[in-house]
């Protein structure tokens, strides 16, 4: 823009000759950096940077595997092998033999036989024989201890039995492996043949069904017997029809008392009588809580204080009120602002007082319904108890009936059992199923196993410690170091001004020309060596995503470099609302910037510049402060101020303020010949960074060089090359010439106060 276009050069670029600017087109330029392919160094540096946090992740993943070795009890597998053959061999050899029926229909038949293996019969079979239901150590192991005994527990024991059971069946092979798994060795291997051998009998048994010996006399006394149990039952159910009697037991399949009939009044009653207590329990709470709130403040009651809609309306009032309060500052009692944010508030107050009129009303209504409920309920439970009495006298005949009816059945019963019995003797054939091998005691557990623990342990570290970096590292918007600005940014990368240690003093750093953070500055000065070398005026702007970013230091040591190398420099605080180079200097700030943008001002640059004899370099400070910033570097009278102070200085470095929620720094860019932008290591956000230059970028900045400042190399591993760890050793020739130079600027400064 003035003059020619000043070139950045990035630091730690060797093939790039400083005589030959860098031409930076934004035009198609995407602060986002690239999109596409793997970055391995960015990969490398999210392992360095989150080495002790994947290190810590794999330590845990390990130790949680030593921990499964250690605390896992060992589990025990044993193995019983059956063989199945499509048919009963014959016995006496005259026995008719089916033909084989073919490859398809043998696996039929064998999956077959593995479904009914893994058959919850045949649990429940084995579960009886070996008595697990009452066995402590098992229903210790299941975790079924403390569930009671009875249908419930041994329905558990035995899903637990099938969920432990393993049942293989190899291709091409008659041979069934059944294996079960327990914590005690033993166990294992007699659940295992006692599966094998239940399964035999239970075969057998289904074989013994389709023969018929000697069972028509039993089956006679057990159809006379079953006639008999009919008939006492049909005799109890009349009875109970015509006595008006049910038996809530057997309507909810739940039984009586020993056996007794539960009665559906006695029931009813029971279950109304509580809730007729709990209905007490309701009213009394709920006329407790109603002359709470009748002698409480309505507004100091819980449910008032604790409406959404009551607190979301305090929250609008409170805002009201502060509102009124400024602007009571600003303006009188009468201005309309103040009497709407009064009448707003008024209206709050109204619906506050309604929404919570209205809590306590309900918290009444709550109370009535409650005393409607327990009265009802007192009312129903004494009707209740009359017809209880009254069922209880027809109870007595229905007793008798019910006892007869009992005995009949285990008559059946027993009949029934005889005749399984006779029916079992009478077979007369051989089992297709025969063990092979039996489950022998293991020595050794199956799991856990410690290679393979450890091995998986090792694996779930990698992934988690991996993932929780690269997730991490996501998650961490902020700007750490320089591998992140040059692969973030796809921008030159200027130099990086370390952070200060802890007990040293920056400003004292500033002024050491042996510093870390001098020769940082000084690096950022051979950057631009081209704005040196250039006869043409050059304008520099230093700006920065937020505020105290370091942006001002840079531009005083930059504007101190340049006046080191012979140029007439000119630094202008561009930050006309925070500016704070006068008070580095120790300058006056009674006319500065401010005051020469004002309108109709009568002051040149010449009357707010003012020369630091100890810098070499003149400043204009911010000046007074005001309250359009934006309108006044607009105007056009700050590009006639700007054009002058190119013309009467050979750099003009421009301190401007932070880019995010102000509108200063685009407009500035936009007449600067190059833009700085400085970023606080481990402070700045990437996203602010990469909306704000997008903002410079938009408003014309042809070129931007990017800073890194108050960076600390020791926490940033992946990028220890721009740590300045340089120490001087100095000879005697240093020292004479350091101390000629201190007497030198010791006297200068007794002139320059003369």
């Amino acid at each position: 823009m003035h003059g020619q276009a000043l070139a950045l050069t990035p630091q730690g670029d060797p093939n790039r000759h400083l005589d030959s600017p860098m031409a930076l087109s934004f035009g198609d330029y995407d602060p986002a950096g690239p999109s596409s392919g793997i970055d391995l160094h960015a990969l490398w540096l999210i392992l360095v940077r989150y080495r002790m946090m994947m290190l810590g992740i794999m330590v845990a993943a390990l130790a949680a595997g030593v921990a499964s070795i250690w605390l896992t009890k060992p589990v025990y597998s044993a193995t019983a092998s059956i063989q199945i053959d499509p048919q009963a061999p014959r016995v006496t050899g005259t026995e008719d033999a089916a033909p084989d029926a073919g490859k398809t229909e043998n696996d039929r038949i064998l999956q077959t036989q593995v479904d009914l293996l893994t058959s919850r019969s045949t649990a429940q079979n084995v579960v009886d024989k070996l008595n697990l239901a009452k066995n402590p150590e098992f229903l210790r192991e299941s975790d079924l201890e403390n569930v009671p005994a009875g249908p419930v527990r041994t329905a558990m024991v035995t899903t637990a039995v099938q969920q432990r059971l393993t049942v293989s069946s190899p291709r091409d092979t008659r041979i069934i492996a059944v294996g079960f798994e327990s914590q005690d060795a033993a166990t294992a291997a007699r659940t295992a043949n006692t599966f094998a051998e239940t399964f035999i009998n239970d075969s057998l048994y289904r074989r013994l069904d389709t023969y018929g010996y000697s069972r028509n006399f039993l089956q006679g006394q057990l159809e006379a017997t079953k006639a008999r149990l009919e008939q006492s039952e049909r005799n109890l159910v009349n009875y109970a029809r015509s006595a008006g009697l049910v038996d809530a037991g057997n309507a909810a399949g739940v039984a009586g008392h020993d056996g007794e009939r539960a009665s559906i009044t006695s029931s009813s009653l029971v279950d109304l009588n509580a809730a007729y207590s709990q209905a007490q329990a309701n009213r009394m709470q709920a006329q407790q809580r109603w002359e709470q709130a009748k002698a409480t403040p309505v507004m100091s009651l819980p449910d008032v204080l604790a409406n959404p809609a009551i607190q979301e309306l305090t929250r609008q009032r409170a805002e009201l009120q502060a509102t009124l309060q400024e602007e009571r500052q600003r303006r009188q009692d009468d201005h309309p602002a103040i009497i709407q944010a009064k009448a707003q508030i008024a209206e709050l107050d109204r619906q506050i007082g309604t929404i919570a009129a209205g809590i306590r009303a309900s918290i009444g209504n709550q109370y009535r319904v409650a005393a409607g409920q327990e009265s009802a309920l007192r009312n129903n439970v004494n009707g209740l108890k009359a017809a209880t009495f009254t069922e209880q006298e027809k109870g007595v005949r229905y007793n008798i009936l019910k006892r007869q009816a009992d005995t009949d059945q285990n008559l059946y019963n027993t009949l029934l059992q005889r005749y399984n019995d006779v029916s079992t003797q009478a077979g007369n054939t051989t089992n297709a199923i025969s063990i092979i091998d039996r489950a022998q005691i293991p020595s050794l557990p199956a799991y856990p196993r410690p290679a393979m623990n450890m091995a998986l342990a090792a694996l779930a570290g990698i992934a988690l410690s991996l993932g929780a970096a690269i997730g991490r590292s996501r998650m961490d918007g902020k700007v750490r170091g320089p591998g992140d600005v040059e692969r973030d940014f796809n921008a030159p990368l200027l130099g990086v001004v370390p952070l200060a240690k802890k007990g040293e003093d920056f400003a004292e750093l500033l002024e050491d020309p042996r510093s870390p953070v001098t020769e940082a500055h000084h690096a950022i000065s051979l950057a631009l060596d081209p704005l040196g070398r250039m006869a043409a005026h050059n304008v520099l702007l230093l700006t920065s995503s937020y505020a105290h970013q370091g942006k001002s230091m840079t531009a005083m040591k930059l504007a101190g470099n340049f006046a080191a190398a012979g140029k007439k420099v000119l630094l202008l605080d561009a930050d006309m609302r925070r500016g704070s180079l006068h008070r580095l200097f120790g300058l006056s700030n009674r006319l500065g910037l401010a005051d020469l943008l004002a309108s109709g001002s009568p002051y040149r640059l010449s009357d707010g510049v003012q020369y630091c004899e100890d810098r070499g370099f003149s400043v204009v400070p911010r000046g007074r402060p005001v309250a359009n910033p934006a309108e006044l570097l607009a105007g056009k009278r700050f590009a006639d101020l700007l054009e002058e102070a190119t013309n009467n200085y050979d750099v003009v470095v421009m301190d401007g303020p932070p880019v995010l929620g102000l509108a200063d720094a685009p407009r500035l860019s936009g007449m600067a010949d190059a833009t700085v932008f400085v970023l606080e290591a481990n402070r700045t956000s990437r996203e602010h960074a990469r909306v704000a230059i997008r903002r410079l970028v938009k408003a014309g900045a042809d070129q931007i060089g990017l800073v890194i400042s108050k960076y600390d190399a020791t926490k940033d591993v992946g990028s220890s090359d721009y740590a300045y760890t340089y120490n001087y050793l100095p000879d005697e020739d240093d020292l004479v010439a350091e101390e000629a130079s201190s007497r030198a600027g010791r006297d200068r400064d007794v002139e320059f106060a003369v």
